[in-house]
């Protein structure tokens, strides 16, 4: 029942503003993946597109060149990333229109690692403080232009210049871009949602990480100004809609561990009446 009523008030909620003709960039890789069951957010960003109020188009940019391009376009956004203050600079950012499990420290399941980490687990977690500080321990490939969290981002920044860390700014639009470096062995770990990892069809063992967020609230990132704010306005009232439908919820849910999934959603459905 207060599901329920929590979902009426989202609806009541719902304000009908004059839209914008939006631009979605950095996302045809996630379009282009729609078609699979296994990679819901191409199917969730295209389910809020066709409920917003005025016309859309895609395009193609590298990560980086779309990120500077949204500051000047007046009428473009990034699905697909998380808000943080040093974005919301730079962004208008919407509601939230799903949510991702937590971030895990990603290994190969023949890893020689495995041993050490496993005696460093506590309550069933890693502090990545701790193996950041190892001698000589794993290194981790981590990509800059990316937000792992407010509390990992700033526990890599401090150690930004460990030995530990292989970092690199990704250009590409796909997902889980630095697992093809873990494959080939140029890295021992990365930090990555279990459902992305997982289509790279190989084996790996996963970590819970100390500091990461339990649930993880996915965002558009949008151009600032008038036009900007026209577009946040049709996106919220598309994300508003969108978010009743028991589909729509269930495909939100995928990525979820099934003992999160309730209070997952929960949590997200307040986001929606709260912000």
């Amino acid at each position: 029942m207060k599901l329920w009523l929590a979902l009426l008030m989202i609806l009541t909620l719902c304000p009908r503003l004059p839209a914008e003709p939006l631009i979605v960039v950095d996302s045809v890789a996630i379009l282009k993946a729609a078609q699979s069951s296994e990679n819901p957010e191409g199917l969730l960003l295209k389910q809020v597109l066709a409920f917003y109020p005025d016309s859309y188009r895609t395009e193609s940019l590298s990560r980086n060149r779309a990120r500077a391009w949204i500051k000047t376009s007046g009428n473009a956004c990034i699905p697909w990333l998380k808000k943080t203050a040093a974005r919301e600079q730079e962004y208008l950012f919407t509601l939230p229109y799903m949510v991702e499990d937590a971030l895990l420290l990603v290994m190969l399941k023949n890893s020689a690692w495995h041993p050490r980490l496993q005696a460093m687990q506590r309550a069933g977690q890693l502090s990545l403080h701790q193996l950041l500080q190892l001698p000589k321990g794993p290194l981790l490939g981590i990509e800059l232009n990316r937000s792992y969290g407010e509390q990992l981002d700033l526990l890599l920044s401090q150690n930004r210049h460990s030995r530990a860390l292989y970092t690199r700014t990704s250009s590409s639009e796909d997902m889980g871009s630095m697992l093809p470096m873990l494959e080939r062995g140029f890295i021992d770990g990365l930090l990555e949602y279990q459902k992305v990892a997982s289509r790279a069809r190989l084996e790996f063992t996963y970590y819970r990480i100390q500091k990461a967020e339990p649930v993880n609230l996915v965002y558009f990132a949008c151009s600032k100004g008038k036009q900007g704010e026209a577009v946040v306005a049709g996106l919220n009232q598309a994300i508003r809609k969108v978010s009743l439908l028991p589909e729509y919820q269930t495909l939100v849910l995928q990525g979820i561990a099934p003992a999160q999934q309730t209070g997952a959603l929960a949590y997200w459905l307040d986001q929606l009446r709260s912000e």
